[in-house]
């Protein structure tokens, strides 16, 4: 049975995609007998080559979904008891000069590599070079989030290479654990958001990425910053979301907060306003939104008043919402 390639849309082991470059498969609607099979081939065109097995009368449950950013790609992955290994030989067929990082949402899992075997939990994660073999097991239904970054950004971040040997990150109940929630947030917003801010998003995963993994000499004020930005996008449509919230979601001071966003050269409420000014922006130019009044984009971006939208947008934007909307829609 061909897979289709992640480019390609169509029901056949359900994969389908779209303009950001997206593909998702599931192997729910195909034979028990080529779940398997399927599985791999799907992995070996979106991922890398990898050898799964699992002892399941159900044979593999499992449903994956990739989103390829310029320099980076996010990929969520939920399903039942299964074990995946990259072995030598899928090594020297398929390549992949990258790092990945794994965090495990859900379920129990192990990990062997070649100095030894480690289990985890939900909360923890995995670092691995995929580059180097490795067996990955879950001994019940799982979920995790996978951050995977070419060797190119990490160089140019002078990373040692033998920084990123294999090994299970314990950080629950460490300041790493809120990061990586955030980044997990972030990854599966991306997903369900239809026009993410790339770059930002981009920027802010590699930044969680190197606090997770514990990369040297980061400042810890990145990773506050990125993971008030993604709390901040995550809630652009409630009305209080305010610096005390949003504070207490990062888990620093106020003033702790309105620090790291002055060294990054904006505010907390500015940031907040210009965010969702975008938003507006975006809803404004959708033609799924034509309809929609006004008042009601500007409250599903947390402005209370439609009157302070207006204005804020006109200062912004140098035009009324109406305005925008005629002119970007007219085209």
């Amino acid at each position: 049975m061909p897979i289709p390639s992640p480019e390609d849309s169509g029901p056949a082991g359900s994969a389908r995609s779209d303009v950001r470059r997206t593909s998702r498969f599931s192997t729910a609607q195909a034979p028990m007998s080529a779940r398997l099979d399927l599985w791999e081939e799907y992995n070996e065109l979106a991922l890398f080559g990898l050898r799964c097995s699992t002892l399941s009368e159900r044979s593999l449950l499992a449903t994956q979904t990739n989103l390829e950013l310029p320099r980076i790609r996010l990929t969520h992955i939920s399903g039942n008891d299964h074990v995946i290994e990259r072995a030598p030989e899928n090594i020297r067929r398929n390549p992949v000069d990258a790092v990945m990082l794994c965090l495990l949402l859900e379920g129990k899992a192990f990990f062997y590599h070649d100095a030894g075997c480690e289990t985890l939990a939900a909360g923890e994660a995995v670092v691995y070079d995929a580059n180097r073999p490795f067996m990955y097991g879950f001994s019940t239904d799982m979920r995790q989030v996978i951050v995977e970054v070419p060797r190119e950004a990490l160089r140019e971040r002078s990373v040692r290479e033998e920084y990123f040997r294999p090994r299970v990150l314990r950080i629950s109940g460490s300041p790493a654990a809120t990061h990586a929630k955030t980044t997990a947030n972030a990854v599966l917003g991306a997903f369900r958001d239809p026009a993410p801010d790339t770059d930002e998003l981009e920027q802010s995963v590699l930044e969680m990425f190197s606090i997770i993994t514990g990369e040297p000499g980061v400042a810890p004020s990145l990773a506050y910053l990125a993971a008030a930005r993604d709390y901040i996008r995550a809630h652009l449509g409630r009305p209080d979301l305010s610096l005390g919230r949003v504070a207490r979601a990062v888990g620093i001071s106020e003033r702790h907060l309105t620090r790291v966003f002055t060294e990054a050269g904006t505010s907390p409420a500015k940031y907040v306003l210009e965010k969702r000014l975008a938003r507006a922006q975006e809803l404004l130019a959708d033609p799924m939104h034509t309809a929609t009044p006004i008042a009601e984009i500007a409250a599903s971006v947390g402005f209370v008043s439609a009157a302070h939208f207006s204005r804020a947008f006109r200062q912004h934007y140098g035009c009324t919402p109406r305005d925008a909307r005629a002119a970007l829609t007219s085209g």
